[in-house]
């Protein structure tokens, strides 16, 4: 069940407004220029802890799910079914794809042992 308290954080309206300026919105980002940290770096620092942000977990279960599409995709293949099974697989790219693109916005997970 969707968190109540996770809203969106833009209405329609304002993605709407934000979208037909898409110079307005190269324009805002431009003014960030001037800071140390890229607009990636900038979106990680903003995401950081935040309830609508990214955790470790979302990882995990990014690749969990990645991982299990893989082997939807070999019992497919195996039962003849090619559509199914590059379905699944051209799946578990894209659950492997949004991991490392949330793992990009977290701080790096330390070793065990402290390393």
């Amino acid at each position: 069940m969707p968190d109540p308290t996770i809203t969106p954080a833009l209405s329609p309206a304002q993605w709407s407004a934000v979208l037909a300026r898409a110079d307005e919105l190269t324009s805002l980002r431009a003014g960030f220029e001037s800071v140390p940290f890229s607009s990636h770096a900038l979106a990680a620092l903003f995401l950081y802890d935040q309830p609508f942000g990214f955790s470790p977990q979302d990882v995990v279960d990014e690749r969990e799910v990645a991982d299990y599409c893989d082997v939807m995709s070999r019992q497919h293949g195996i039962a003849g079914d090619v559509a199914k099974s590059s379905a699944f697989s051209e799946l578990a790219e894209r659950h492997r794809m949004r991991a490392a693109k949330i793992a990009a916005l977290l701080p790096p997970i330390e070793a065990e042992g402290g390393e």
